[in-house]
């Protein structure tokens, strides 16, 4: 079986995933701020309600489970790339 590996290609594509978990990071935590800001400009039963419903449904997700999953995710990708590249090497160089 054939292998293709174009190490700039790999490495080109990792880059633009490891800045698209920096942006989802961003963003979540973002929401998290502006959340915090909203009482400022927003009061009463409704602004409660939308309170209440993001800190029992989006809070932990925004904060906690998304950004885990894909620093979990970053991890595994940059160990697969490192991998590719290490055996890569060995094959070329054996």
């Amino acid at each position: 079986m054939a292998i293709r590996v174009e190490r700039e290609g790999i490495e080109a594509c990792i880059a633009k995933i490891n800045a698209a978990i920096e942006e989802l990071n961003s963003a979540a935590g973002e929401v998290e701020k502006t959340m915090g800001d909203l009482p400022t400009y927003w009061e009463g039963a409704a602004y409660d309600k939308a309170r209440r419903t993001y800190e029992a449904d989006y809070q932990k997700l925004l904060t906690v489970t998304i950004p885990e999953a894909v620093e979990g995710f970053r991890d595994y990708i940059n160990t697969c790339k490192e991998k590719i590249i290490e055996i890569d090497n060995m094959l070329a160089n054996g």
